[in-house]
């Protein structure tokens, strides 16, 4: 498996380069990709992840995973402060399962359903949700798929 060694804060990560394949002889064979949750903090700090700006506030991504037709994709995500986004029209783009490490985020349905999803728990959103995303920050493991489309 190839890796990108990475030194941050005391801790000493092994973090797979994509794809996370391993050369053997004649074939490549696919191996699994481990992020411990113990080390997310650092990972998403690291020059390893993406780092962006949305409306002002700091944005990590770590993907870790991408299928070889880009229809599935997972990683770890952090927002260092409040983001609030509406799902309308054709609503939540992807399938996504998540799992909430720090922070957390409110849900609340077209319909006035309001799900709270703090640190710990798991949630999952169908493509096509129709709703309010709002938060004060997070860092969630996530596992996205869309059938139809890559995933980015």
């Amino acid at each position: 498996m190839r890796l990108a060694s990475l030194f941050v804060l005391g801790l000493s990560l092994a973090l797979p380069t994509a794809p996370a394949l391993a050369e053997t002889g004649a074939a490549s064979i696919a191996k699994p990709a481990k992020l411990a949750s113990s080390a997310v903090t650092a990972a998403l700090a690291s020059s390893a992840a993406h780092h962006s700006s949305e409306g002002g506030v700091a944005v990590s991504d770590l993907p870790q995973l991408h299928s070889a037709d880009k229809k599935f994709m997972s990683g770890a995500y952090a927002v260092a402060g409040p983001n609030h986004d509406s799902f309308t029209g054709e609503g939540y783009p992807v399938n996504e399962f998540m799992v909430f490490l720090s922070g957390g985020v409110t849900l609340t349905s077209a319909d006035g359903t309001v799900l709270e999803v703090k640190a710990g728990d798991s949630v999952s959103i169908p493509k096509g949700w129709l709703g309010k995303w709002d938060s004060n920050g997070y860092e969630k493991f996530y596992v996205v798929y869309d059938p139809e489309k890559p995933v980015e």
